[in-house]
């Protein structure tokens, strides 16, 4: 997608920019074995409608995988970065950085940056 200014407000990825698919891949990042369904929920405060809802925009912009597996007799839905979603939540997390420099510059005041670059961030994902 060709980003239409130079304003990195412009290049955030609105498919992730969504507060809570904003936590859940923040918490999906966090991971390679990938999340259960029932973590996500938890963990982002979602109901089941809502998590399947945010879920299936992320599946269908390639950026999650879902994939179904016996645990203990019973059906799980396990909840994957994809290597291309890793790729564009990097890029989103970039973009938003810049959108933050940009604030905090406007403000008169630097943005302190501890990182050494959101590739560094996320563990590999499963493709």
């Amino acid at each position: 997608m060709t980003p239409k200014s130079d304003n990195p407000i412009d290049q955030l990825e609105r498919s992730m920019h969504e507060p809570k698919r904003l936590a859940i891949l923040s918490l999906i990042a966090s991971t390679e074995e990938g999340l259960s369904f029932t973590e996500l929920k938890d963990g982002c405060d979602l109901t089941d409608g809502n998590l399947n809802r945010h879920l299936k925009v992320l599946e269908e912009e390639k950026i999650v995988r879902l994939k179904k597996v016996l645990f203990e007799g019973r059906a799980r839905t396990l909840v994957y970065l994809t290597a291309s979603g890793r790729r564009k939540f990097l890029a989103y997390l970039d973009s938003l950085e810049a959108v933050l420099a940009q604030a905090a510059q406007s403000m008169g005041k630097p943005l302190r940056s501890n990182s050494t670059g959101a590739e560094n961030l996320l563990p590999q994902a499963q493709a």
